[in-house]
């Protein structure tokens, strides 16, 4: 187990992420940046910040992960939200993919 206290690996992956929520009847959308993947979630940074337990719509291009999560954990950082999210069970397997390919992990440009 990590020091962090997960069972499973994270690695860093810079990319552009899309995220869209309901909140209070009114569909809500926010573009951020993702901070790192696992095998079963996504640490991201958002300009705002999104209640836990939310469940939400993600699209993270790069590494072809789109689909949906739920919210786990949520910190303001400076002016900015880090949002721990937990992958449905279909997305996990994308997100294995994409741990898998080191390509997919690398800056835009660097490829």
């Amino acid at each position: 187990m990590s020091k962090e206290g997960r069972r499973s690996r994270r690695l860093p992956y810079t990319g552009p992420v899309q995220v869209s929520w309901e909140e209070r009847g009114e569909t809500r959308f926010a573009r951020g940046r993702c901070i790192d993947v696992g095998e079963s979630g996504l640490r991201i940074e958002l300009p705002v910040g999104i209640a836990q337990a939310t469940e939400i719509r993600l699209n993270a291009e790069r590494v072809r992960i789109s689909g949906s999560a739920r919210v786990r954990h949520t910190e303001r950082y400076g002016s900015k939200y880090l949002i721990g999210v937990e992958l449905s069970q279909a997305l996990q397997a994308k997100a294995l993919e994409a741990l898998n390919d080191p390509r997919n992990l690398r800056a835009p440009g660097l490829v």
